[in-house]
């Protein structure tokens, strides 16, 4: 037990030394949906921007974090009775996400992705249409009580990505990423589904 606990000290002290942070500008585009549970509708997504900065922090090797804060467009449509119903959602989501990657050294480095996200509501409206008749308000409002879209939202991330060295120690980063949404984030138990698919530039900045 005591040479256990003396590796895993000796292992923290020396991750500082190996550690290297890596900044990430990305952008992109989402397809996303709102799955309803015991609800049958013809469910479609929509595709809106997302766009987003990150720190990595590599621990090791092959180990590192990935910290992130992004904006996100998310909602989804679907058809009711001849309506179709569109709903649109902008959060500011931030996320921590464990990456498990080979080695840069230089050249290409592949990885996966995983961990949890939050996302806080900065906007919402809700439009349907029917052949000429169209009608948009804000989620809050009275006659689209059904789109009470709450303040927070969570779930948990998933996806990988690649990286490319462009010039000295500037790369190019290509993630594919999927956010499944666990929280209701309505009275009718609406949950989201987010894929994103982005690219951006990666450097150190220590």
């Amino acid at each position: 037990m005591r040479k256990f606990m003396l590796l895993a000290g000796l292992t923290f002290v020396a991750a500082p030394a190996t550690a290297q942070t890596m900044l990430g500008l990305r952008g992109g585009v989402g397809f996303a949906t709102v799955s309803i549970e015991g609800v049958e509708v013809e469910e479609e997504s929509v595709s809106r921007i997302v766009t987003g900065v990150d720190l990595g922090i590599r621990a090791s090797r092959f180990f590192g974090l990935r910290l992130g804060g992004a904006y996100a467009q998310k909602g989804g449509a679907a058809t009711v009775e001849g309506f179709r119903v569109s709903l649109n959602v902008d959060y500011l989501q931030l996320s921590a996400l464990t990456r498990l990657a080979t080695p840069d050294d230089g050249g290409l480095s592949v990885g996966v992705m995983v961990g949890p996200w939050a996302a806080y509501r900065l906007s919402c409206d809700v439009e349907a249409a029917a052949e000429s008749f169209r009608l948009n308000a804000h989620c809050d409002n009275a006659d689209f009580s059904d789109f009470d879209i709450k303040a927070l939202d969570y779930g948990l991330a998933f996806g990988g990505g690649v990286e490319l060295p462009l010039v000295g120690n500037l790369r190019l980063g290509l993630d594919a990423l999927y956010s499944l949404g666990l929280a209701e984030v309505d009275e009718a138990e609406a949950k989201t589904r987010h894929l994103t698919l982005q690219a951006g530039l990666v450097f150190p900045v220590w």
